[in-house]
């Protein structure tokens, strides 16, 4: 407080010291007046003083130098106008890029998709066409096991005694074709496990990096693409292991080569042909081009495999290999033998299976009758011509229930096991001809147990 005072003491003396109290007199018809100006009014008029001829200096300077400051705000204006347009140039030019790489992007993702669909459609139609080549053989399964049941549940009902023909060389050979051999595996369902679905909307709304979604996106594309991949690799592989199961169920039959096999197929049916159209020329131009080309070769290898896969299968549809009766005792085989009748070695030209009258004898393929009725030796007998150059024989029956030039399905019933003709007790003398000679059907039979095993 001291020293406040003491700063003001200085200040008001150093005011009283320039600004002493003057008196300015004003002479007015002979009268005398006076003004007394004070230190601080003095100080006053010295400030006002100030301040208007700093303001007279400054307005003086203005109009003296006003050109030179327009044109320094122009200047500066320009600069800011210059450094602005600059930026947005700049922001322009990020924009186009981005614009571009989404553009790019965008192509990019529209040809792999298309790509992928592409693959998707051409996949599709060999998963269908490998189910129409299996259609054939799983609609005999069924039915092969539907008479199976059938002839189960009846066996059960009865006392059934098999007799066994005098004579014969072998001993007692109990043959039930519910037999379940060991086979490979069928063909496997076939899926694409991409995991998760690509949301797309979801991915554009995250809010996430452009560069991460698009990363993402990749990503799961190739997910796809790779499953697309092991999908035809998988397909490919086990057509190729079906093929040749198939070939070696033909040749188990030891009469036929499978390739000749195939070529009687195909001459029955013309020219017949199918599966999916796969253009290579055109698969080139898809995106990834030596890569989609080598895709759309593999898959014609494959849609190959499944047409020679689908007349393989038409093939063994025509052969008779399903068994003739459900449940037997093989009381003689095909081959030299001793003739239970008189003793002596003798050829015997089919298998015979003892089983109890009535038993009831069905189709082992698909045919046509060519003969219905009695044959000397034979008693009762049918023959049936199966296409391919095969024919079948079933000789002694009991009954007859089809007749001459009646076409018959597969598993249809023929008649009934008898005794009929040169027969020493109830059985089912059965033969197989191919191309006019009289083959051995176990080995048919055995054939067939690979082929309908599966649904007994």
């Amino acid at each position: 407080m001291h020293q406040r005072h003491s700063w003001a003491d200085k200040f008001r003396s150093f005011l009283r010291h320039m600004y002493v109290e003057r008196q300015i007199y004003i002479r007015s018809h002979g009268h005398v007046q006076f003004i007394s100006l004070s230190p601080l009014t003095q100080t006053a008029f010295a400030a006002i003083a100030f301040v208007f001829l700093s303001w007279i200096a400054f307005a003086s300077v203005n109009v003296v130098f006003k050109e030179q400051i327009i044109a320094a705000k122009d200047r500066r204006y320009i600069k800011m106008q210059g450094g602005y347009e600059e930026r947005l140039a700049q922001l322009q030019s990020a924009y186009d890029e981005l614009n571009g790489q989404l553009v790019i992007t965008e192509e990019r993702f529209l040809a792999t998709t298309r790509q992928l669909e592409e693959k998707h459609k051409q996949l599709a139609a060999l998963m269908s066409q490998r189910q129409t080549a299996s259609s054939q053989l799983d609609t005999m399964r069924r039915r092969y096991a539907a008479t199976l049941s059938g002839q189960n549940e009846t066996a059960s009902e009865g006392n059934t005694v098999l007799m066994r023909v005098d004579g014969a060389s072998e001993g007692p050979d109990i043959v039930h074709t519910t037999a379940r051999p060991e086979r490979a595996e069928d063909l496997e369902p076939f899926v694409i496990d991409i995991g998760e679905g690509i949301d797309f909307a979801g991915l554009a709304g995250s809010g996430e990096d452009d560069n991460a979604v698009v990363s993402l996106i990749d990503t799961r594309l190739a997910q796809i693409d790779t499953a697309q991949q092991s999908l035809i690799n998988n397909v490919e592989e086990v057509t190729d292991r079906r093929v040749r199961e198939l070939k070696s169920i033909i040749s188990m039959t030891k009469v036929v080569d499978p390739e000749e096999m195939l070529e009687r197929t195909a001459g029955d049916g013309g020219e017949a042909q199918g599966g999916p159209f796969i253009d290579l020329a055109d698969t080139d131009a898809l995106a990834g081009g030596g890569d989609e080309s080598g895709f759309a070769k593999q898959l014609f290898r494959v849609s190959q495999n499944l047409k020679k896969m689908a007349d393989l299968e038409e093939s063994i549809a025509r052969m008779p290999l399903a068994s003739p009766l459900v449940s037997y005792r093989k009381t003689s085989s095909f081959g030299s033998r001793r003739d239970p009748f008189n003793g002596r070695m003798a050829f015997h030209s089919g298998e015979d299976m003892a089983a109890y009258y009535g038993a009831p004898i069905y189709a082992p393929a698909s045919g046509k009758v060519t003969y219905a009725g009695w044959k000397g030796g034979y008693g009762r007998v049918i023959e049936i011509d199966h296409g391919n150059g095969f024919r079948t024989r079933y000789g002694h029956l009991g009954k007859i229930s089809v007749k001459a030039g009646q076409e018959i399905a597969f598993r249809e019933v023929l008649g009934k096991v008898g005794s009929s003709g040169r027969s020493s007790g109830p059985h089912l003398h059965y033969e197989v001809w191919f191309d006019g000679i009289v083959r051995n059907p176990s080995k048919f039979i055995e054939a067939g147990h690979y082929v309908f095993a599966k649904q007994g």
